[in-house]
């Protein structure tokens, strides 16, 4: 991280190290209470010399109040930090990420929810193509089958709010989690499996409120054994 003041890249540290943790940046003050500097404009000031020396860009939106939604790390942070840090990194290099196992969840009926991480699967970056954070879960049940998801996979999920009508969903229904694929039709929600024995859920728009989506499946990973 040539370039660099001590300061700078204790900065830069922080702020990946809160990326892989909860998935945004952090905000100014936070960023100033864990550095020790008591000024928004101090921070700023730093933030401004990573921009200019290419490690983070300005996205447009937020202020000094919401990092996450004004500035974003890029490439060359996620790929050199990745390299440098002795914890667990998400990008390894430019060809390998580690995505975090976080539970099981069933492709049958809803039963889990996605808990603590378990593991860390590390696998090249063209098995989960786009952006965002992802994170892996286990899965168990026979539900999506006939798309190609079987028990004991491991499915990469982009972590997001909403869904593509069509596309293959992680969502807690009433507080459980389960995999479907995602429509929404006027005044409802089906959840519909990928098996022709099972019948999909389908949830109420009176009931929309139960339904918390998780993230969109990225990638499908599989241990031959």
């Amino acid at each position: 991280m040539e370039g660099l003041s001590d300061r700078q890249r204790s900065i830069l540290e922080y702020i990946y190290g809160r990326y892989q943790e909860d998935g945004v940046l952090p905000s100014y003050r936070e960023i100033g209470e864990a550095m020790g500097i008591r000024s928004t404009n101090g921070v700023s000031d730093h933030l401004k010399a990573l921009e200019r020396k290419g490690y983070v860009s300005r996205i447009g939106g937020g202020g000094k109040g919401a990092l996450a939604r004004a500035m974003a790390l890029t490439d060359r942070s996620l790929i050199e930090l990745g390299g440098a840090l002795s914890a667990e990194p998400d990008f390894l290099d430019a060809e390998m990420v580690a995505v975090h196992v976080y539970g099981q969840v069933a492709a049958g009926a809803p039963v889990l929810s996605v808990e603590h991480r378990e593991e860390t699967l590390h696998v090249s970056s063209c098995m989960i193509p786009g952006a965002g954070r992802v994170f892996a879960l286990r899965v168990r049940g026979e539900s999506m089958i006939d798309d190609g998801i079987l028990p004991g996979d491991y499915l990469f999920v982009r972590k997001q709010l909403t869904v593509p009508n069509g596309e293959i969903a992680v969502v807690m229904v009433e507080g459980e989690c389960t995999v479907k694929r995602f429509f929404r039709e006027g005044e409802q929600i089906r959840l519909q499996p990928a098996n022709a024995t099972m019948e999909p859920i389908y949830v109420r728009a009176a009931d929309f409120k139960e339904v918390n989506v998780i993230g969109v499946v990225a990638g499908v990973y599989r241990r031959m054994h």
